[in-house]
């Protein structure tokens, strides 16, 4: 195996389903070898993060008692992660077996890992996240079982009954290896190359969204965070002028989505 692609094996072990490592010491071992890689790795890499409200990041040491749940394509794991210190931040993870490997990673990165989806241990999931008022929340909704880029609606609910307002997410890189998994590749910044995080405008989720708005809303957070991906990818090729185009604070069409008319629905 080329040197290149022994090191990336070794970065993208812990999130994958061909490694079915049994030894919990073992788990351990290779999750700081992969830690401790990806951050010499993105040492080499230009980072650049924009966000709209100014402790609507988990970049910055919060001084306020306002957390915000950050929604981020699944793929985009590594950049999330590695690009930069995180602070007062939790992440929910699969309570399936490979995401172990990841719960492992991302405690060592210094994130507090929360066990649940949206399938297994939601309720759960959602009871220890209101015991850590302190933390910000990191989901991927397209996670753990795709389908890819699909947003689930289980990033609403938490979102809503948590009280934190929701935070689309945009990233893209210049240059990156792109290493298949089950059903989603895994993106990795190449050394040098430059990334750009987005972390969008906060929209706060209603506590009692029927059935039928949770669709429109689906669908809304879906498209946004497709924009902020496409800003991303803008600024990292050069448009400096996307930029202005991130924040939607005053825009009166941001999430102005009202409950469906039962009587259109039916016709």
């Amino acid at each position: 195996m080329p040197r290149r692609n022994l090191f990336v094996a070794v970065l993208v072990s812990a999130d994958t389903e061909a490694v079915k490592i049994r030894s919990r010491t073992l788990n351990i071992v290779l999750s700081y070898i992969a830690t401790l890689m990806l951050r010499a790795l993105f040492l080499t890499v230009r980072v650049r993060h924009i966000h709209v409200a100014p402790e609507g990041t988990p970049y910055v040491k919060p001084k306020g008692t306002k957390r915000y749940t950050f929604s981020m394509w699944h793929d985009q794991i590594a950049m999330a992660v590695f690009s930069n210190r995180t602070y007062n931040l939790a992440g929910l993870i699969s309570q399936h077996r490979d995401g172990s490997y990841l719960a492992d990673s991302v405690q060592i990165a210094g994130i507090r890992p929360v066990r649940g989806s949206t399938s297994r241990g939601g309720m759960e999931a959602v009871r220890e996240i209101l015991s850590l008022p302190d933390h910000h929340l990191a989901m991927t909704p397209d996670g753990p079982r795709g389908p890819h880029r699909k947003l689930k609606d289980g990033i609403l609910f938490i979102s809503s009954r948590s009280g934190r307002p929701l935070v689309p997410c945009g990233m893209a890189t210049s240059r990156a290896w792109r290493f298949p998994g089950s059903w989603t590749d895994l993106i990795i910044p190449k050394p040098l190359s430059t990334a750009i995080l987005i972390a969008g405008t906060p929209v706060v989720v209603p506590e009692d969204l029927s059935r039928d708005a949770m669709k429109l809303w689906c669908a809304a957070v879906e498209a946004e965070m497709r924009r902020l991906d496409g800003l991303a990818e803008r600024i990292v090729a050069g448009d400096e002028s996307a930029v202005a185009e991130i924040d939607r604070s005053q825009d009166p069409t941001y999430f102005s989505i009202k409950e469906p008319d039962q009587q259109s629905l039916a016709a």
